[in-house]
């Protein structure tokens, strides 16, 4: 394992003369394990073997993100990648060729990495170190293994896959997407996230549900962060919720029995931070436009949903890979308006 910069100078000089410049990326990170989650491990893979690089041992990566952004990488299901990357070192690789994407291109209904390499190579991938805690050190043989195993196999497989897109005439659409992936990527990291304490399931609550709901959350985070731990080893969304809808009721609630003292004694100081609100502080419930469908949106919607369901057949594809049910009540209550918000690729394939 790459674990020194002099050993990633040596690394990069490597890397960068590799004559064919098909390259495979990998992360592995803590979220599951810490509050700030961060990235724990880079799996690397070119044609000439893989590597495993440390970045928590290694001080200055200023090599490995300055190639990253010159370079065009092979990964799998990349979104949570991006992610990482661009909360690590603001920066993106030059060009992410994702082979799940490819895959669902290609109308393959199992699409992770382990089924795509059982698919192409006949290798069961071991799942035993999915979990595991990649800031651990020294890691395990085990997580050694798995680590590497997910990129052994991505070179051969990229080159299946993108045979097969050429073959299906496929590759224009495969680049648009994955494209149009970084964008949106781009677009997530810098936008930020506002108001994160509106957690799934807050639209059953009232303005009076939602302030409890952000005192409880900020006590949540603020017990996390101490602890450094994720939010969800404290208390669930889910529990949240119950307690912010049984408080927009008047109803007592109390701390599970699980917490120890000093957690149950910040737990009863946000409830009281609550309960001394005034209602003009209260957040506002987010206005939600309810759109009136013309009359013609239903047969629309029939039609265009026969379309799709056509088109996907005729493709071998999954009808909602190829376009949303977002988009299709768009285009059925306006259809130039919803057409013009597809990317080409979509265009085509429906025949819009």
């Amino acid at each position: 394992m790459i674990s020194e910069k002099e050993e990633l100078l040596e690394w990069r000089k490597r890397a960068t003369a590799q004559p064919t410049g098909r390259v495979v990326l990998d992360l592995e990170a803590d979220s599951l394990h810490r509050y700030q989650e961060k990235i724990c491990l880079i799996q690397y893979a070119d044609e000439t073997g893989s590597c495993l690089i440390d970045p928590l041992s290694i001080e200055d990566m200023g090599p490995f993100y300055n190639w990253l952004k010159e370079t065009e990488v092979w990964m799998h299901g990349a979104d949570y990648d991006m992610c990482l990357f661009q909360n690590a070192w603001e920066t993106l690789p030059a060009m992410i060729w994702d082979t799940q994407t490819a895959a669902r291109l290609l109308g393959f209904r199992q699409f992770g990495l382990a089924a795509l390499v059982e698919h192409f190579h006949n290798v069961t991938l071991s799942k035993s170190s999915q979990k595991a805690d990649w800031a651990r050190r020294p890691l395990s043989p085990t997580m050694v293994t798995y680590a590497l195993n997910d990129v052994n196999y991505m070179l051969d497989m990229a080159d299946k896959l993108t045979a097969a897109l050429r073959e299906k005439g496929r590759m224009g659409w495969f680049e648009e997407i994955c494209r149009h992936s970084m964008d949106r990527a781009r677009e997530r990291h810098l936008a930020g996230h506002q108001d994160p304490w509106r957690i799934q399931g807050c639209g059953k609550l009232n303005r009076k549900g939602l302030a409890a709901l952000r005192e409880l959350w900020t006590w949540r985070d603020s017990e996390a962060k101490a602890w450094d731990r994720p939010a969800f080893m404290v208390c669930s969304n889910a529990d949240l919720i119950q307690w912010s809808l049984a408080l927009q009721e008047q109803r007592t609630v109390t701390p599970p029995p699980r917490f120890h003292a000093h957690r149950r004694s910040r737990f009863m100081d946000a409830l009281q931070k609550f309960y001394l609100l005034d209602e003009d502080d209260y957040p506002c419930r987010p206005r939600i436009q309810r759109r009136q469908h013309s009359d013609q949106f239903e047969a629309n919607m029939d039609r265009l949903c026969k379309l799709r369901d056509r088109k996907a057949e005729e493709l071998g594809m999954e009808g909602s890979f190829i376009i949303t049910r977002a988009s299709l009540e768009a285009i059925a209550e306006d259809e130039e308006k919803g057409v013009s918000t597809l990317l080409n690729w979509q265009r085509e394939a429906l025949g819009l």
